[in-house]
């Protein structure tokens, strides 16, 4: 196996074991198939630039399994546990990690992107890598955490307050996740995508008001809040036409949380729309560490509504049936159970 355009294959590989005495060895229950997997895939130029692993390499970020074997220093976690994988393992000693601010760690390296990922029967991680779930949880849907979490660090370093209107582009899992945690902002969420469909339906059903751009003017619809324009904007589609979009929907003096990843860099005119009118854009890379604990408080008090993120579920030797799911925009998660 190589990098390139759709090398992907299904390979036999040794069953991990532990390698010191904080490791967890599980197995892997479920694992989420995300755009950055399509990403690797399609080996877009972000992804080449961004990932140096070696091949062959197992994907899959988006992980949860059961606890099978422990180290001999491990605490917290135990045998039997149903635990999700933080796939971030960080340096903790570089100046970000010591702000919190793992996501950045200098020496970051991201489980199913530079090392072997879920996409597998078993994995071994460091016990810090490890929450446990909580048990409204199905053993199937565990690893709608890490994607949760992303929307969650979003609205983390996008605080939003009672009043404001957040428009939000998007409504694939990271966007319909973001409306979810905005759920008891007090804000009003507007959720606009291309055109009608079962995910903005759901996003309508998780609070929002929908917006098909196709016959929908999203100004006007802005307007009918009473405002002018939007005051803060979460992007997550990652295209150069939807991201320039959420600066002009944007107040001056808005915020503009950037989660999607364009394949290409963005042409944005920052002397009018960002200097002159004072428009912050925020990146939000994935999550800190200390956002799981946020997520796993919300998976318990609202995991029924987050499982409705959850459309396919397929064996592991279907992954390329995934891909194309993606691909076509046919799914919100699919999750792959070995």
């Amino acid at each position: 196996m190589k990098a390139g355009l759709g090398n992907f294959g299904l390979f036999e590989i040794e069953k991990p074991t532990l390698r010191d005495g904080n490791d967890v060895l599980f197995k892997v229950t479920s694992v989420g198939m995300c755009g950055t997997d399509v990403s690797i895939y399609n080996w877009t130029e972000t992804v080449a630039k961004a990932y140096h692993p070696e091949f062959p390499l197992v994907i899959g970020h988006e992980i949860a399994g059961i606890v099978e074997e422990v180290g001999k220093n491990v605490t917290r976690v135990k045998p039997g546990d149903f635990i999700a994988v933080n796939e971030h393992i960080f340096c903790g000693e570089c100046d970000f990690c010591k702000e919190g601010r793992t996501s950045i760690c200098t020496s970051l390296v991201v489980v199913g992107c530079h090392v072997n990922g879920g996409m597998t029967e078993y994995g071994v991680v460091r016990q810090q890598n490890c929450f446990k779930l909580p048990d409204n949880i199905p053993h199937y849907a565990g690893s709608i955490t890490e994607p949760l979490s992303v929307s969650i660090h979003a609205v983390e370093r996008t605080p939003v307050n009672p009043g404001e209107v957040v428009v939000v582009f998007g409504v694939g899992t990271i966007g319909l996740g973001v409306i979810l945690a905005l759920q008891q902002s007090g804000a009003t969420v507007i959720a606009a995508t291309r055109r009608d469909s079962v995910r903005l339906q759901l996003a309508v059903e998780f609070g929002a008001i929908p917006v098909a751009m196709e016959k929908d003017d999203l100004m006007d619809i802005i307007h009918k809040t009473g405002k002018r324009w939007a005051d803060k904007v979460f992007e997550c589609v990652g295209v150069d036409s939807i991201i320039n979009k959420s600066i002009n929907v944007v107040r001056p003096g808005g915020t503009i949380c950037e989660i999607g990843i364009p394949g290409a860099p963005v042409p944005i005119n920052i002397g009018n729309e960002i200097t002159l009118s004072e428009r912050v854009i925020i990146g939000s890379r994935t999550f800190y560490y200390s956002t799981w604990d946020t997520t796993m408080k919300l998976l318990a008090e609202r995991g029924d509504q987050a499982l409705k993120l959850i459309t396919h579920r397929l064996p592991l030797e279907e992954f390329a049936t995934a891909i194309d799911l993606i691909k076509a925009g046919e799914c919100i998660k699919v999750v792959i159970n070995p």
